[in-house]
């Protein structure tokens, strides 16, 4: 019924043109059609300027055929003939004098109400709103007045004084300034006149590709708006970032909300800032799957997407939360998601820390991290773990202790991450990604413009290494004196297994509940006699499990432990807490465990090798 009344004055004017064209603009037809015509829309545009709904422009219908009602009515041979004469270059004044006269008074361009539908309440008040709409209104008005100047052009130029010509100056010229001209420049100017002062962000939509639809002329860039972000965040400008992306709609006393919170403690005795970005609060539009931004280069969809995302691509980490919705994230995180499609084909390369977060009712919460660790891929990031949990109710989680332990835990770790700059090791999902990717964009490069120039200028074409940012360590291959030296110890060993009968069982070595706790005991299990004059230090750069770093250094018959990194290492050891620990109690061979990649070794590979007659299990 509203989008009725909203295009009643437009039928209306079609209706008393068509029928005074009909009747020649008899009286007898026009009196009652005009009265007819003027008391319907005006009740019309009552109804809907009474909601704040109604525009000027359809003030400006009521006042045309209020004119008509006096000219048919009142002064049927004064104004009745004039009306009559040039009833399209009437209604194009009443439009002028709508767009030109409201403004000298003080009051609000007619654009602005147009735009009040697109932008934000908080910056309707700003200089800038108001700016572009004075100047739209202003160059609204230029266009009513040519179309009114063409409407009446016949009378002066004879040589458009007969039917086609008439037809043209009275609707084509005036379709092309209004339709063509008048939208196509509404949509074009806010997004010129802002990067015209300096507001402007990279990856802006095209000027060659208007959005479809309404005239969306709202003067909303990521500097004009006045954002929540005040609000939303503690940052401070001494420590580093870290975005955290809510899509819960139950703002603060959410479940994931209160996860976020643990998080935040541990980040900030950590030195670092956690800024949380509630989707519920932003308007962001659907997908359209256009591909537009696969071709461009941006999105032309004018709404909050841009102005999130850029803060997300300039925190040190990233965080992506959602509760789960129907064994999925919420609609809002699938919307931004989805609309940041672009950003997935284009690596980043910048390779930031980042957590997935997600809470269930207990069923679907460890697949929503799963995929939103992958997702973070999308803004350059990389997921160094994942904070799950199962709340029936806001708060009420499942073994809390054990979710604030793990919410210490990764906390720690993303500061550490973003301190030392860590990187994790590349996967196969990593390797699976850029080759898909990279044959999607090769074989439909003509479409997929954008994408292609981006991988060609950062040679990621080239190789994986290039992707994943990470090179082969020459110090992790194994020379081919070790690897025969290794095979020859291989049969020798089993020779000898071959010829003597199985030792006695004995009652077993020491079992260590922790690698750091079997570092300690170390220096009390060295071989004094293999390590006689011997002077070297071991460095271990541990992960998995237990993540530290600490050093072994042996000197002339005696050993010491320390944690932290050593000035000078002959030999750095880099392995999974798992996999050093099952090899030193026997559970791993560890030269097979080498050769597998299981863990790496910088340095002198023959005082690696040594280290089996050092220690005694």
């Amino acid at each position: 019924m509203n989008r009725c009344l909203a295009f009643l004055p437009w039928v209306a004017v079609a209706v008393l043109q068509t029928g005074g064209e009909a009747s020649g603009f008899r009286l007898q037809v026009m009196q009652p059609l005009s009265l007819a015509l003027f008391l319907g829309v005006a009740l019309g545009v009552r109804r809907r300027h009474r909601r704040r709904e109604a525009s000027d422009l359809e003030l400006a219908v009521v006042g045309y055929l209020f004119l008509g009602v006096l000219a048919f009515w009142w002064q049927p041979a004064g104004l009745g003939r004039v009306f009559s004469s040039y009833p399209l270059a009437l209604l194009y004044a009443c439009l002028f004098f709508t767009a030109a006269v409201p403004p000298l008074w003080g009051r609000e361009p007619f654009t602005g109400h147009f735009a009040r539908r697109q932008a934000p309440e908080a910056v309707w008040q700003t200089g800038l709103f108001q700016e572009i709409n004075r100047r739209l209104t202003a160059f609204w008005a230029v266009l009513f007045a040519l179309s009114a100047l063409s409407a009446l052009a016949p009378e002066f130029w004879p040589a458009l004084d007969f039917p086609w010509g008439r037809v043209a100056c009275n609707y084509a010229v005036p379709a092309i300034l209004l339709g063509g001209v008048g939208i196509a420049v509404t949509r074009w100017y806010p997004a010129y006149r802002q990067r015209r002062l300096g507001l402007g962000t990279e990856g802006s939509p095209p000027e060659a590709a208007p959005a479809p639809g309404p005239p969306s002329h709202s003067p909303i860039s990521e500097k004009s708006q006045v954002s929540s972000s005040e609000k939303e965040s503690d940052q401070m400008p001494d420590k580093n970032t870290v975005v955290a992306i809510n899509a819960s709609p139950h703002e603060g006393f959410g479940s994931t909300s209160q996860m976020l919170a643990l998080l935040r403690e541990n980040l900030d005795r950590e030195g670092l800032a956690l800024e949380e970005i509630y989707l519920s609060r932003h308007h962001l539009e659907h997908c359209a799957g256009c591909a537009l931004c696969l071709e461009k280069g941006s999105c032309w969809i004018r709404d909050d997407h841009r102005d999130i995302l850029k803060r997300v691509l300039a925190a040190d980490a990233i965080i992506l939360a959602s509760p789960v919705y129907f064994m999925n994230v919420t609609g809002r995180m699938k919307t931004f998601l989805d609309r940041s499609l672009g950003y997935g084909h284009r690596p980043r390369g910048t390779w930031k820390p980042g957590l997935a977060v997600s809470v269930s009712a207990g069923y679907g919460e460890s697949w929503v991290a799963q995929y939103l660790s992958q997702m973070l891929k999308v803004f350059g990031s990389f997921a160094i773990g994942q904070l799950t949990a199962i709340a029936v109710s806001p708060g009420q989680f499942l073994g809390l202790d054990a979710v604030q332990a793990r919410a210490g835990d990764l906390a720690r770790d993303l500061a550490r991450a973003v301190r030392e700059g860590r990187r994790y090791p590349a996967t196969d999902l990593d390797l699976h990604y850029w080759q898909f990717m990279g044959n999607l964009i090769e074989e439909n490069r003509d479409f997929m413009k954008a994408d292609y120039e981006h991988w060609e200028r950062l040679g990621l074409f080239e190789s994986f290494e290039a992707y994943v940012g990470q090179s082969r360590a020459p110090g992790a291959e194994v020379s081919p004196e070790a690897r025969k030296a290794w095979i020859k110890s291989l049969a020798a060993r089993q020779q000898t297994a071959s010829r003597e009968a199985p030792p006695e069982p004995e009652s077993g070595p020491r079992r260590f509940s922790s690698l750091k706790e079997l570092f300690k005991a170390m220096p009390q299990a060295l071989n004094p006699q293999a390590a006689a004059g011997l002077k070297v230090t071991y460095q271990f750069e541990v992960s998995g499990s237990e993540n530290f770093i600490a050093h072994l250094q042996i000197d002339n018959g005696a050993a010491t432990f320390q944690e932290g990194p050593a000035p000078e290492a002959q030999v750095i050891i880099k392995t999974p807490a798992e996999v050093w620990l099952a090899i030193c109690q026997g559970e791993m061979d560890g030269s097979q465990a080498f050769m597998t990649g299981k863990y790496q070794v910088e340095g002198d590979l023959s005082l690696l090798m040594k280290m089996e007659t050092l220690f005694s299990r």
